[in-house]
């Protein structure tokens, strides 16, 4: 009994079998994962894809707002430089306002 099973696993169909079950499951379960995807999408609900883009769009607004405050303090340590260069030249005493950070 051995014997013949040993020879049906070393015969070329039995791989070439093996090789199709294999990329059957595999598709199989690429249908599957595509099937949940598109029901998820149907139900308006938001999908792997779209946590993704989200968070790219987020990192990338993010970063934009970085750039402005550092610009906006760029500029207001300008004007504060402006405002006690101006006071200095006048001999009149600085008027600070006060800033809340």
């Amino acid at each position: 009994m051995e014997n013949k099973d040993e020879q049906v696993v070393q015969r070329n169909a039995f791989g070439e079998l093996l090789a199709m079950a294999t990329e059957n499951v595999v598709a199989l379960a690429k249908l599957g994962a595509d099937a949940g995807d598109l029901a998820v999408r149907n139900l308006r609900l938001a999908g792997r894809r779209d946590m993704a883009r989200l968070g790219h769009q987020l990192a990338r607004t993010e970063d934009k707002l970085e750039t402005v405050l550092q610009e906006v303090e760029r500029l207001q340590d300008e004007l504060r430089a402006e405002r006690e260069k101006a006071a200095g030249s006048n001999g009149a005493p600085s008027r600070t306002h006060s800033q809340s950070r």
